[in-house]
């Protein structure tokens, strides 16, 4: 079985809290900026959206590496939980739907297709999948 992430979450710089991100656009509008700005929240005076609890057996926390750029318009970026629930894969869906893999696939489509060749960069397109948060040794 395998899950899809599709929920989000910064750390304010400032109060340290976890705060959810309504939607992906935004959350690698974020990412793709850090860690040269970085994420203040307009509510540090109020708890935090998120508790991690890493050992919960029903929610699995990744975390991003920073300064992974924004997916391209009309791009979207797939991550997708392994069975195990220890590793992610990253894949891309290009604007036709097509499910591409790897740096490989995603030139072959910019090829393919010429209308997207002054549109996509593959600076754009990282496949680095986001490392599962493991607890803190003590």
């Amino acid at each position: 079985m395998t899950t899809l992430i599709d929920s989000y979450a910064v750390q304010c710089a400032k109060c340290k809290k976890l705060r959810y991100i309504e939607a992906q656009e935004k959350y690698e509008e974020i990412r793709s900026k850090s860690p040269h700005t970085c994420f203040e929240c307009k509510s540090c005076e109020e708890l935090g959206d998120v508790h991690v609890d890493v050992d919960s057996p029903n929610v699995r926390w990744f975390l991003d590496q920073h300064g992974i750029p924004k997916t391209p318009k009309g791009w979207k970026r797939i991550l997708v939980v392994r069975g195990n629930g220890e590793k992610v894969d990253v894949y891309y869906e290009t604007p036709q739907q097509k499910k591409v893999r790897s740096p490989k696939q995603v030139a072959k489509f910019i090829q393919d297709n010429e209308e997207f060749k002054d549109d996509v960069k593959m600076e754009e397109i990282s496949f680095v999948a986001p490392k599962r948060m493991k607890k803190p040794k003590s």
